[in-house]
């Protein structure tokens, strides 16, 4: 890895841990900023402005909802609903690119991790048709499909080890698995292909994987009529 680079990433690791750690014996009622410090001092700062990171729950066309979720990143080009005088939102399934679970300790409350995973893998996002990047041939046309939401687990502290991490993940049953899986402290991380890294190279990993979830999906016809419980008008 470029030094330069290396070294960036080694410093926005250390400030989100200083600001984890700054608040780690805090009382119960003011912890939580795992997920505001994630997405102020990281998030936001690190990928492009048409991108939103936001917090909320989510609905589909079948009628499923989620519970509150910890960070919801919005496709720029779709709608979400905030509440009235509050900063949550709700979101159909097709505005979302995907969601992201913060934990303080991943491995102490990854039954949390899972709790959420298996609200969110039933949800179906349903395309008309979309432009997508394919990882073989670039650029392609897909017609009328339906896709899943992809989750992201990101902990400050957690597993000793990135095999531990991998080991962890292998284990969980399918639909209750996350698609990825990040340590800040270490920068061990394990992603949905099955490849792993850490320290630096597992940040920029995870960086590159959140990357393609956002920009997957380029340009989209979602069938959001689907909602109303109809068709769509030829």
């Amino acid at each position: 890895m470029n030094e330069a680079l290396r070294a960036r990433l080694r410093g926005i690791r250390e400030i989100l841990m200083a600001h984890f750690v700054a608040s780690a014996l805090l009382p119960n009622a003011t912890k939580g900023s795992e997920r505001e410090t994630l997405v102020r001092e990281f998030l936001q700062r690190v990928f492009p402005v048409p991108y939103r990171f936001g917090s909320g729950a989510i609905a589909d066309a079948a009628g499923l909802t989620t519970g509150q979720l910890d960070i919801v990143v919005e496709f720029p080009f779709f709608a979400s609903f905030p509440a009235p005088g509050g900063g949550e939102r709700l979101y159909v399934a097709e505005s979302v690119a995907c969601v992201g679970e913060v934990k303080s300790d991943l491995a102490a409350q990854w039954p949390q991790v899972e709790e959420t995973t298996a609200k969110v893998r039933p949800l179906r996002r349903k395309w008309r048709r979309h432009l997508q990047i394919d990882p073989a041939s670039g650029f392609s046309e897909v017609g009328p499909s339906v896709s899943r939401v992809p989750l992201v687990a990101v902990g400050f502290k957690g597993f000793a080890s990135v095999e531990s991490l991998k080991k962890r993940i292998t284990e969980t049953p399918e639909e209750r698995r996350p698609d990825c899986a990040l340590i800040v402290e270490s920068g061990a991380y394990v992603a949905f292909g099955g490849h792993v890294n850490t320290g630096e190279e597992g940040f920029f990993a995870f960086c590159a994987d959140l990357s393609y979830f956002m920009r997957n999906v380029l340009m989209a016809e979602p069938d959001l009529i689907a909602h109303l419980g109809g068709d769509w008008l030829i």
